[in-house]
């Protein structure tokens, strides 16, 4: 028994230009339904079908699991990246460690994760002493903490750690 329904004799042809016509928005779903006699509900199901197969056609045909780039891990890298993860990403201690073991396999102890912190302050100090601020002639002045000590920041006035500005 064959369908007496006008889509069941709508040519494959006349669907896909409808399904284009009804994704491309220029005519009215419901003036299309009119044109082809269809009702909009049949329009909408081909109007899916032609985005659904438009996103297959222009998804990416690369595996989510295909290498990107290869990265060269050295000790330097491994702790300018403990470095960032803490300044940068506002991690804890804890926290790099933990990356560390579970994503890199890479073991390191809280200390190590501190040491690596010490020893980039004590570099970044002998790079600001080697500064010379004196054209400055307005200090801002801030508070920060390194560890558990208030140190006053100041570009102008050269203050240290424990003094206050006047």
């Amino acid at each position: 028994m064959t369908s007496l329904h006008p889509a069941a004799k709508l040519p494959d042809s006349d669907r896909q230009n409808m399904a284009v016509q009804a994704l491309a928005g220029g005519v009215p779903v419901s003036q299309l339904a009119l044109q082809h006699g269809v009702s909009r509900k049949f329009v909408y199901q081909h109007k899916n079908r032609a985005s659904a197969a438009l996103d297959e056609v222009f998804a990416s045909s690369e595996p989510d699991d295909e290498v990107l780039f290869e990265l060269p891990v050295t000790k330097t890298w491994l702790r300018q990246l403990t470095l960032g993860l803490s300044l940068i990403c506002h991690s804890s201690y804890r926290g790099v460690v933990e990356l560390m073991r579970d994503l890199l396999g890479v073991r390191i102890s809280e200390g190590t994760v501190h040491n690596i912190h010490q020893a980039a302050t004590r570099q970044a100090g002998a790079i600001n002493r080697g500064i010379d601020l004196s054209p400055i002639r307005v200090g801002l002045h801030d508070e920060i903490f390194q560890g558990s000590q208030p140190v006053l920041a100041d570009a102008g006035q050269g203050l240290r750690g424990g003094q206050k500005a006047a």
